[in-house]
């Protein structure tokens, strides 16, 4: 008997830790595969750059959710953003690492929840066309960074915005917003 008291208890104390315990952002709990896969738009900031590209550029993305240690959920990105106007081409192909973190929400599979972070990788980006100093198209690979803040819906869907700072090519920079509607799988 008190062999079954000394497990019940050590249960219970298990049971209160793991309650207690940080809970990963609700913006990528999903199926036992944790990917997302997003598309939107990316809106350059620096006018150079909306003149090469243009003013809203097509943006798509795709995550894996791994487990973090302590609170949030780290999550790896690999996107891809590229636009074109006036002859000229910009692309950027961001492979970033964040750390994403949701406050908690006992109803959000009834009302879903908001989640924030921020993240920073490699940027590779490519300029093309004629100005600038580009005889054909440069690449260049940067570090870069940005801030993220989410809404997840109760189901699986999502909306995201995303604010990119990173280095240039031939004067064009990938600073900027995106605005991303994905899904969880």
């Amino acid at each position: 008997m008190r062999n079954i008291m000394k497990a019940a208890a050590a249960l219970a104390l298990a049971g209160g830790a793991m309650a207690a315990a940080p809970k990963p952002a609700a913006a990528q709990l999903g199926s036992i595969i944790p990917i997302r896969v997003k598309a939107g738009i990316f809106t350059p900031q620096d006018k150079d750059t909306r003149n090469a590209a243009g003013s809203t550029v097509f943006n798509a993305e795709i995550d894996l959710t791994v487990p973090s240690p302590g609170a949030g959920q780290t999550i790896f990105t690999a996107g891809y953003a590229e636009g074109s106007k006036s002859g000229r081409r910009f692309r950027m192909i961001p492979l970033t690492v964040s750390q994403v973190f949701s406050p908690p929400n006992p109803a959000a599979g009834l009302t879903g929840n908001v989640y924030f972070g921020v993240g920073a990788g490699v940027y590779l980006l490519r300029a093309s066309g004629g100005g600038g100093t580009a005889t054909g198209s440069r690449e260049k690979t940067t570090f870069g960074g940005f801030a993220v803040v989410g809404y997840l819906f109760p189901q699986t869907y999502f909306i995201e915005g995303k604010y990119h700072v990173a280095g240039d090519v031939d004067g064009l920079s990938p600073n900027g917003l995106a605005i991303l509607l994905g899904r969880r799988f």
